[in-house]
């Protein structure tokens, strides 16, 4: 099944209808980088628009046509200017922004790659983030959500994200998360890496 026939079909169980407590949790602290945010595998953009404002603008990569349908309805539902916050269909493996940005969120993009495509997740984040700017990462699952290792959300750690990223990010930050969403607690631990 492709993403976009999952969105056709209703079969989106990532999307739990609102920002991780995490990312909002960053948010109100007011630590985060401002400029250029990116969010990919953004889905509805929640994470968007939570992340619209500040001196940010964000924008958010789906493959889902109907996933930027839903964005736009909460967008306006929101009240968020448009040109704050963005969702284009597209993947975000082959974009190549004009400038480097300032913040990537990544919550749920990593673990639904592939692990084939892993590298290619690493060397895109090497190449879109600015030197000193962030990638945030919300690494989930660190167990297995159902019986099938075969298909996404794979499971993802820490450690995973430290080879990937070897020398092109320093960590800043990796502790597990106190709050979550329902059934996803003890199952994400929060990442920030500083692009050198």
């Amino acid at each position: 099944m492709t993403w976009k026939q999952a969105w056709e079909e209703g079969r989106t169980p990532w999307d739990i209808g609102q920002s991780p407590p995490a990312l909002l949790e960053l948010v109100r602290e007011g630590n985060l980088p401002r400029g250029r945010a990116v969010v990919p595998g953004c889905g509805s953009g929640y994470d968007v628009l939570a992340l619209a404002g500040d001196g940010r603008h964000v924008t958010g990569f789906d493959l889902a046509p109907l996933a930027a349908v839903r964005f736009e309805e909460l967008r306006a539902k929101e009240g968020v200017d448009p040109d704050r916050a963005e969702v284009r269909i597209g993947d975000f493996l082959l974009w190549e922004p004009p400038e480097a940005v300032d913040l990537v969120w990544d919550y749920t993009f990593l673990c639904a790659l592939a692990p084939n495509q892993r590298r290619s997740w690493a060397e895109r984040m090497a190449s879109v983030v600015r030197s000193g700017g962030e990638l945030i990462t919300l690494i989930f699952p660190t167990s297995p959500l159902h019986g099938d290792a075969d298909r996404p959300p794979y499971v993802i750690d820490a450690d995973l994200v430290r080879r990937l990223l070897g020398d092109d990010f320093s960590e800043k930050e990796v502790r597990p998360v106190l709050h979550s969403a329902a059934g996803r607690g003890g199952k994400e631990i929060l990442g920030r890496w500083v692009r050198r």
